[in-house]
């Protein structure tokens, strides 16, 4: 019998309540990829990008990248493929603020040939907050696609992009995270995802 993938199967609802916002909160979490511990991952059974539990590995932690306004942002976009499923470029466009040595350490760590998952807190929150946080690159992990700087502008900062690596995107969309509720995914959030 054969397999049909890509069949609908609900329509796509448009609600006045919940409309669009572009955006994200100030805060971004990044990660080792190496550090989230892929087997305490769960999915919800009902919608596979809902990610119901994301755990890292014992003694491990996410790394906070501050910012202001919205000089963060993610995308994503559709890679065709030939000979296979389409893929999914997951996308992550960042600023360190502050150029200082100790955050042009970890920046020189970043151009290092890592790969990074991140977690980011959306402005757009959907019904019951349920939307507010996205995951980038849980499957294969982000590596940095480039990093700038030049002191004549924007005010100096350093910007980089970190994207899913050629030959290395992403089966789906970035992953809506969700563990219970709004206010347990921000307290692990805050937590930074740390495990004892």
């Amino acid at each position: 019998m054969a397999v049909i993938c890509g069949i609908l199967d609900s329509d796509f609802v448009l609600s006045c309540d919940d409309k669009a916002r572009g955006g994200l909160e100030n805060d971004i979490l990044l990660f080792n990829r190496d550090d989230v511990d892929y087997s305490a991952i769960t999915l919800d059974a009902s919608n596979k990008t809902i990610c119901s539990n994301f755990q890292l590995k014992s003694g491990k932690t996410g790394y906070l990248l501050q910012g202001v306004k919205q000089v963060n942002s993610t995308a994503w976009e559709t890679v065709p493929q030939e000979f296979g499923f389409d893929t999914v470029k997951h996308i992550f466009n960042g600023v360190i603020l502050t150029p200082n040595s100790a955050n042009k350490e970890q920046a020189e760590k970043l151009n290092s040939g890592g790969k990074y998952v991140i977690v980011v807190n959306r402005k757009y929150k959907g019904t019951n907050n349920y939307d507010a946080f996205e995951i980038y690159g849980l499957s294969s992990g982000l590596g940095l696609e480039s990093m700038t700087y030049n002191s004549k502008e924007n005010n100096g900062i350093i910007s980089f992009v970190l994207a899913s690596l050629e030959g290395e995107d992403e089966t789906g969309v970035p992953k809506t995270l969700l563990e219970t509720d709004y206010a347990t995914t921000l307290l692990a959030f805050e937590a930074k995802f740390a495990q004892a």
